[in-house]
C-alpha cells in the first residue's frame, strides 16, 4: 500500500477533474454570481484556469467547485470572474486550487478516493485514462473502500455519498 501525503475534499463535477491538493489561496467573498471579490492580498500565485471550491462561512466541508477565467483588479479588490455561478450565498468562504487536468495539468493525473459507501450510496467516477464514467455501488459487498484506494480517479461526477476525499502519493 502506498504511503499518502496529501489529500483534498473532493466536490463531484460533471466537467472538472479533482484538483492539486494544497490550498494557494483562501478568502471569504463579498460577492454573488460568476464574480468572486475580496480584499486584495497575496493572491499573486492564482491564475486563470485555477479552480475555487466555495463553502458557507464558517465551514470546511466544501459545496461547489468552479474554474476561474479571468483575473481582474479593481481599487482595493481582487475580482475573480468564473466559468459558472456559485449559488451559495454571500459571503462565504473559497479556497483556490491548481487545475487538474487538460493543458492546464500541474497536479496529479489521479487519485486514490476515501469514501464511506454504505446502504446502497454510490460513487461515479472517471478513472485515469478513459473518458466513461464508472458507477460504484455499495450493495452491500465488503471491500469498495480498498478498491477505491487502489484505483486511480481523475473527476467524480457524482455522488450520493458525504465526506469524499481524494489522497496523493506524489
Amino acid at each position: 500500500m502506498s504511503d499518502f501525503i496529501k489529500a483534498i475534499p473532493v466536490v463531484p463535477s460533471a466537467t472538472l477533474n479533482i484538483p492539486e491538493p494544497g490550498s494557494i489561496l483562501s478568502k471569504t467573498s463579498s460577492t454573488n454570481g460568476t464574480t468572486v471579490t475580496f480584499t486584495t492580498g497575496n493572491d499573486l500565485v492564482v491564475k486563470t484556469g485555477d479552480v475555487i471550491q466555495a463553502s458557507p462561512t464558517g465551514s470546511i466541508e466544501p459545496q461547489e467547485i468552479h474554474q476561474i477565467i479571468s483575473i481582474n483588479k479593481v481599487g482595493l479588490n481582487t475580482v475573480y470572474t468564473l466559468l459558472t455561478p456559485v449559488a451559495l450565498a454571500a459571503p462565504y468562504d473559497f479556497k483556490v486550487y491548481r487545475a487538474n487536468g487538460g493543458s492546464l495539468l500541474e497536479g496529479n493525473s489521479g487519485y486514490s478516493l476515501l469514501v464511506q459507501l454504505e446502504g446502497g450510496t454510490s460513487i461515479t467516477v472517471i478513472p485515469v485514462g478513459q473518458t466513461e464514467e464508472v458507477k460504484i455501488t455499495d450493495e452491500g459487498a465488503s471491500g469498495i473502500i480498498d478498491v477505491l484506494s487502489q484505483i486511480k480517479v481523475q473527476r467524480v461526477t457524482e455522488s450520493d455519498a458525504s465526506n469524499i476525499i481524494a489522497l496523493d502519493t506524489d
